[in-house]
């Protein structure tokens, strides 16, 4: 590839990142003459994109206005040249600016509306295996009428879900008096067992301002209630419960 041709390419792709950057196509082409021009006037820059010159002016009152480039006047005419190229990052750094305030209200914005309440309900085993990726991660974690069966309905997962989360939340376990014989009880949580009369396969995960209702009759059926009054009163509870077994 010869030194022209190279050139050329590397000419093209600055004029595409310019209008990447927002440029118009015409403010590129303005910009960049004034890259390889160093200074020029309205007129010489209009000759050699072949463009009349109010056209030219008025790209280059654009480009002033956006901080791109300055001008001098010598013997009464705006000699053009570009301004600092960091200049370049000014609107990009202004977007940035707003789109992290966005971020941030929009962020206070969902923990306020925790407080009304958010339902979604869940069906299925794939369902079942994503909400097990939100309760694994769980810092505090109860769980009421835990059954055990979540090792027949996540048979691959279900392990390494059980040992990630007795590695890295601290736990409570209220068992229904079935999940004696299951292979959760040989985890070493420390687990207390409601009655067998007490028997009850909706199983209640409490955690981080989340509850989880888990029913896995039939298919794995879930709902998921994001409620900070919600998880403090099923908390509460389930506290009670465990001081009084």
């Amino acid at each position: 590839m010869t030194t022209f041709i190279k050139l050329r390419l590397c000419l093209s792709f600055m004029l595409e990142k310019l209008q990447k950057l927002g440029l118009s196509k015409k403010e590129s082409l303005v910009y960049f003459e004034l890259i390889k021009l160093g200074e020029a006037g309205a007129n010489e820059i209009s000759k050699r994109i072949s463009s009349q010159r109010t056209v030219i002016y008025n790209i280059l009152q654009q480009l002033v206005e956006k901080g791109f480039v300055n001008y001098i006047k010598r013997e009464g005419k705006r000699i053009y040249c570009i301004s600092n190229p960091e200049n370049l990052l000014s609107d990009i750094k202004e977007k940035e600016i707003v789109a992290s305030d966005l971020i941030k209200e929009i962020k206070n914005f969902k923990k306020s509306s925790l407080n009304e309440g958010r339902v979604e309900v869940y069906e299925g085993v794939s369902s079942m295996r994503n909400l097990f990726e939100e309760i694994k991660n769980a810092k505090e974690l109860r769980v009421l009428n835990a059954t055990g069966e979540i090792f027949e309905n996540l048979k691959y997962s279900s392990e390494h879900i059980v040992r990630h989360i007795k590695k890295n939340s601290k736990v409570w376990i209220i068992g229904v008096d079935s999940m004696k014989k299951t292979r959760l009880a040989k985890f070493g949580f420390k687990v207390k067992y409601l009655p067998k009369k007490a028997e009850n396969l909706a199983t209640t995960f409490i955690f981080d301002g989340k509850v989880i209702i888990q029913i896995l009759k039939d298919k794995p059926f879930l709902i998921k209630i994001e409620s900070k009054d919600i998880f403090e009163g099923y908390k509460k509870d389930f506290d009670v419960f465990w001081r009084n077994l």
